[in-house]
């Protein structure tokens, strides 16, 4: 082999070598810009993720705000409805208690008459005590179905 022919095959060896590496380091830089696009990309999305963190946070701050709201007003109603039921009792109570005395004025007054039927003043009395009654009847926001009838059987005995 001659010289010349070495000379040339050292320089194609060198330039394969030239053409492989430069190859090699488009390959390598390509790679990297993947990479990179890759980083950007996933750089990106957790701002994304970051941005919607603070909305969910906000958002839950809101529900347990408004399951807090609605607990409280839940509660307040619970008090109101066991005033109303207390109030209720009250009244059946304060009605129970006004049917007894009804039931006592009319027995005294039948005992009353049955002592002494003629006597003019116990028929002025008992009309006004029928308009009181009557008056008291009427504003009452629930009346008693007995009491009721214990009124009207006193305006049938006067």
């Amino acid at each position: 082999m001659d010289s010349s022919t070495v000379i040339w095959v050292i320089v194609a060896v060198v330039v394969v070598l030239v053409v492989l590496a430069a190859g090699a380091l488009i390959v390598r830089q390509m790679s990297a810009r993947k990479v990179e696009r890759k980083r950007a990309r996933a750089g990106e999305l957790r701002e994304q993720a970051a941005a919607t963190q603070e909305g969910i946070r906000r958002h839950q701050a809101e529900a347990d705000e408004a399951g807090a709201r609605a607990r409280e007003v839940r509660a307040e109603a619970d008090r109101k409805r066991a005033e109303a039921q207390r109030l209720e009792m009250e009244a059946k109570q304060k009605q129970a208690t006004l049917h007894e005395h009804v039931e006592r004025r009319d027995e005294v007054l039948r005992e009353a008459d049955a002592i002494d039927p003629g006597t003019p003043d116990s028929s002025a009395e008992d009309s006004a005590d029928n308009a009181d009654q009557t008056a008291a009847d009427s504003s009452a926001d629930s009346a008693d179905s007995s009491t009721d009838s214990s009124a009207d059987s006193t305006a049938k005995h006067r």
